[in-house]
């Protein structure tokens, strides 16, 4: 079974994510800045590989991408989910930058040494791919843009063809209230536009540790047990099916730069 993973912001969709793993700030903040697309790297890495890979991207992927300027990137593990999966999130400011014939491995590092990176990469890696998420920041509560959160749970929702701005109203006026209510540290919700299936939505849910899982999801918190059922019912017939993970951040292989004045 092929397994989906799309990150918001992102969303979210990466989410994450987008999952809002960038600072986009949600509807009924000022200002509002308009919603960036995201990037988002997914990689199975191989199971024996996993040390390997986490020290060659600490060493030789961080410091290359720092050199040609990428400003942000935060990198997700999975914990509960396929063994190895990581996803990297980076913004995307245009399409037209992948006009220019040489990556950004290859900007850094120069055309021989990129190529003895990519070799040493291939080794480590089982799949990866490349897939664009788009933040819906209306249907997304942000509170403290600027936080970095540790965990998110991660919902791929699987929304039935041409039903996608039914899920999108169901978002913004059942569900996204009731994760507000419920004072979740960060909500988001994102669109995948390249590299999987365009009907995947993708809702995030933030959280400082693990042990936030413990009081259970915010519809059930606010609703109760009934209540969510009732809430869950009014999909039925637009989510045709949800995976779920739990991603943790890697701040080893995660950084932000903050601009000088």
């Amino acid at each position: 079974m092929k397994q989906r993973l799309m990150v918001s912001a992102a969303v979210v969709v990466v989410i994450l994510g987008a999952m809002g793993i960038y600072s986009f700030r949600s509807a009924g903040q000022q200002p509002a800045p308009q919603a960036q697309r995201l990037q988002v790297n997914i990689i199975d890495v191989k199971p024996d590989m996993i040390d390997q890979w986490i020290d060659f991207q600490a060493k030789q992927t961080v410091p290359a991408l720092k050199k040609i300027g990428v400003a942000q990137r935060d990198v997700y593990q999975a914990a509960y989910g396929p063994a190895g999966r990581f996803f990297a999130v980076t913004q995307l400011a245009k399409f037209a930058d992948r006009d220019n014939p040489q990556g950004p491995i290859v900007r850094a590092l120069g055309e021989a040494a990129a190529k003895t990176y990519n070799d040493t990469v291939r080794k480590m890696v089982a799949t990866q791919r490349t897939i664009v998420i788009e933040p819906i920041p209306d249907a997304s509560f942000n509170p403290s843009p600027d936080a970095i959160y540790k965990i998110v749970v991660l919902s791929i929702n699987h929304v039935a063809p041409g039903r996608g701005a039914d899920f999108l109203a169901y978002v913004r006026n059942d569900l996204l209230p009731v994760q507000q209510k419920g004072q979740v540290k960060r909500f988001t919700v994102s669109h995948t536009l390249f590299g999987e299936d365009p009907n995947e939505y993708g809702t995030a849910t933030w959280m400082e540790k693990f042990a936030d899982l413990d009081a259970g999801p915010a519809v059930v918190r606010v609703l109760g047990q009934d209540g969510a059922a009732k809430l869950q019912q009014k999909t039925v017939g637009i989510v045709t099916s949800v995976e779920r993970y739990v991603f943790l951040r890697n701040d080893q292989l995660s950084f932000r730069t903050r601009p000088t004045s």
